[in-house]
């Protein structure tokens, strides 16, 4: 099983390379997929300003995507029995 140790606030590129089960993502392919969604490189909205990590959902779905991997939105506040699975057609 592949682990890396947590550094910093950098939870989603640990996340990513424990599903990939091996080192795909580092907080520089992170950080150029956060410019890539807006180009603000002192205050982007997709990670701590602060540089640590921190990264949004919105980065977790294009990194996915450059696998050609997707994930399903699921919203705590709705009823379990109202969360409908989508399957890709693929």
């Amino acid at each position: 099983m592949y682990h890396e140790r947590q550094r910093k606030q950098l939870c989603l590129v640990h996340a990513l390379n424990a599903i990939m089960q091996q080192e795909e993502f580092t907080e520089e392919s992170l950080n150029e997929i956060c410019y890539s969604l807006d180009e603000r490189k002192w205050f982007n909205p997709h990670k701590s300003w602060l540089n640590l990590g921190n990264y949004d959902v919105n980065v977790l779905m294009a990194a996915l995507a450059t696998k050609d991997l997707q994930n399903s939105w699921f919203d705590g506040i709705l009823p379990g029995k109202l969360v409908v699975p989508q399957h890709s057609s693929k």
